[in-house]
């Protein structure tokens, strides 16, 4: 009777394959963006100035900024004209966001290979959304607060482009990342290009292209905050108008009002979004 083979030996559990050494491109890519940064960022010739010298002095001064923080007005977050801000902020975002999401659906479809009829569509309208989104939401505000006039209109218009942008551009990219299965079958039975789209396309894209909706409102909702500063109506307005005036300690306290309404917002549309997808 022949013997048992005998069982290999096995590994300790404490031998474990060494950890590969990082590729000599990210190390050494790594240290020179590390190089770059100090040496465009420090203060010499060829530097943006910043110095911690600077700082630290400018920090042991009067600073206004600091004096607003130690006496927060907050009686102001109540005040009519910062609920108002804050309204028409909302409203702004809403509108822009709900309009622009309109517009990016087709403009997403057609900019992708699966989604565009023919290849002069798809070079078009892929021009049209690079275009749209060269030009960054603040020029278009001042664009359109040179062409009618200051208030939330303007604002709106921006952040509509703005909303365009953003929302053709992230859908449009998984537009092509589909399961093509389905859009096979869909020209394989005999369906037109539209039908295609229809039943094969939309319904896998409708999820992410309703989480990039709504991270787009944030998006909108910050970035009013800034439109402001050129006339383009929102809480913006409030923070220009309090920031001429040197008062810093109403200024500060709608600013934490504002940081609050963002944080809540971004946490409500995050948990929309992990849903979603």
């Amino acid at each position: 009777m022949s013997a048992a083979p005998s069982a290999p030996a096995s590994r300790p559990d404490s031998a474990r394959p060494d950890k590969p050494p990082p590729p000599p491109f990210v190390l050494w890519g790594s240290l020179g963006l590390i190089a770059l940064t100090l040496v465009l960022g420090w203060d010499w010739e060829y530097g943006i100035g910043f110095s911690l010298r600077d700082i630290y002095d400018n920090l042991g001064r009067h600073n206004p900024v600091l004096e607003g923080v130690r006496n927060l007005d907050w009686s102001t977050l109540a005040s009519p004209t910062v609920l108002a801000g804050f309204a028409e902020t909302f409203q702004m975002a809403a509108i822009a966001t709900i309009l622009g999401g309109i517009v990016a659906l087709p403009l997403a479809l057609l900019n992708s290979v699966t989604g565009a009829p023919n290849t002069f569509v798809y070079v078009a309208v892929k021009n049209f959304n690079s275009f749209i989104r060269a030009i960054p939401d603040l020029i278009y505000a001042v664009f359109f607060v040179a062409a009618i006039g200051r208030g939330a209109l303007p604002g709106v218009l921006a952040l509509f482009f703005l909303s365009v942008a953003v929302i053709a551009k992230l859908t449009s990219d998984i537009v092509d990342g589909i399961d093509q299965g389905p859009v096979e079958s869909a020209r394989a039975s005999g369906a037109s290009h539209t039908q295609m789209v229809k039943t094969a396309v939309l319904p896998q894209i409708l999820p992410g292209y309703t989480s990039f909706a709504l991270y787009t409102f944030e998006i909108n909702l910050r970035g009013s905050a800034v439109l402001g500063f050129v006339g383009a109506g929102g809480i913006g307005e409030v923070f220009s108008n309090y920031y001429q005036r040197g008062w810093y300690d109403r200024l500060v306290a709608v600013v934490i009002g504002f940081f609050v309404v963002v944080f809540v917002v971004d946490r409500i549309s995050i948990a929309v979004r992990k849903r979603l997808l």
